[in-house]
């Protein structure tokens, strides 16, 4: 006859608590809702929207963007130095409510001047477009979030 260890008890128990916990974990994660894709960036919808037009309205819409919103590329960037610049000014040992509230002001400046320059880009490309580009161009979507699960 065997002899048995008395911790041969406890591993039975300890691996089925083990596996049920590393099948709950996975339940979990394939359950869990898929994150949201980030904002598409600003050149990607330029390009979607002259895809659809023709030649010579899609060309006055580059040339639109890339002289009144030269700077959309940085507009992640910028986004996240305002959120490094509120992370600093929240750890900061002695918190300064006006300094938080100037930083949160200069990024809706900065949200505010790139909106004005997206405008005004579409308003002069429209202005100088065919009709067939601005129906075109009404008829664009933007690209919407997937609905949630």
């Amino acid at each position: 006859m065997m002899t048995r260890h008395p911790w041969f008890r406890f591993v039975l128990p300890a691996s089925l608590a083990l596996n049920a916990f590393l099948v709950g974990m996975a339940v979990t994660l394939w359950l869990r809702p898929a994150l949201p894709p980030p904002p598409p960036r600003p050149d990607a919808i330029i390009a979607e929207m002259a895809a659809m037009l023709p030649a010579a309205d899609a060309d006055i819409l580059r040339a639109s963007f890339a002289a009144r919103a030269p700077r959309l590329g940085d507009r992640p960037h910028n986004r996240a130095e305002t959120f490094e610049r509120i992370r600093n000014a929240l750890r900061a040992e002695s918190f300064d409510a006006q300094a938080l509230a100037t930083i949160f002001a200069e990024g809706r400046q900065n949200r505010d001047r790139i909106d004005d320059s997206i405008e005004t880009a579409l308003i002069d490309a429209a202005g100088k477009m065919s009709t067939e580009g601005r129906r075109k161009l009404a008829d664009w979507r933007p690209p919407f979030p997937p609905p949630p699960r």
